[in-house]
């Protein structure tokens, strides 16, 4: 396992047409022009790369739920349900009890988000994977800045998985 803090512009630089269709996949909109394509399939939206299986990613932004699966464009979109199909980018969430740094004696709450992907041999999957992660990432980020008093700020954090 492998923690990592890169940030997605870093890695985006070079690819403004596939940033592209990757903010239009996590903002859940559709995009039909252009080299990458984002096209809404019931409840994911799926980014639909040339000659490469395209990623199916469905998200519940009010819970921060995640998962994202490689697929042939051809099948049918993943079943939620069924556990034997694991998301390849998904989400691991904990709540944990830790000492405030200001006042020390007094616990607060800090939540931990984990955007998980893992690692594949394709290194354009690989690549895609990582930048969707961080671009969950960074989208987490902004919808969990405002916390209550009794709580630390989260903490959000991509790994890749072996």
């Amino acid at each position: 396992m492998i923690a990592s803090r890169t940030s997605s512009s870093n890695l985006t630089n070079n690819f403004t047409s596939l940033n592209l269709a990757i903010s239009k996949l996590i903002d859940k909109q559709e995009k039909d022009w252009g080299y990458f394509q984002v096209k809404k399939e019931e409840e994911f939206y799926s980014l639909h790369l040339p000659f490469l299986p395209c990623l199916r990613l469905y998200q519940n932004t009010a819970s921060n739920i995640y998962k994202a699966y490689w697929s042939n464009p051809k099948d049918s979109v993943p079943d939620l349900k069924d556990k034997t199909k694991s998301p390849q980018i998904y989400i691991k969430k904990k709540t944990q009890k830790v000492y405030a740094p200001q006042q020390p004696r007094l616990q607060k709450k800090q939540k931990t988000y984990e955007v998980i992907y893992q690692y594949d041999s394709r290194t354009e999957i690989h690549l895609i994977s990582k930048i969707v992660a961080n671009a969950i990432r960074d989208k987490i980020e902004q919808s969990v800045s405002n916390v209550s008093q009794d709580e630390i700020m989260p903490l959000v954090m991509v790994r890749e998985e072996i």
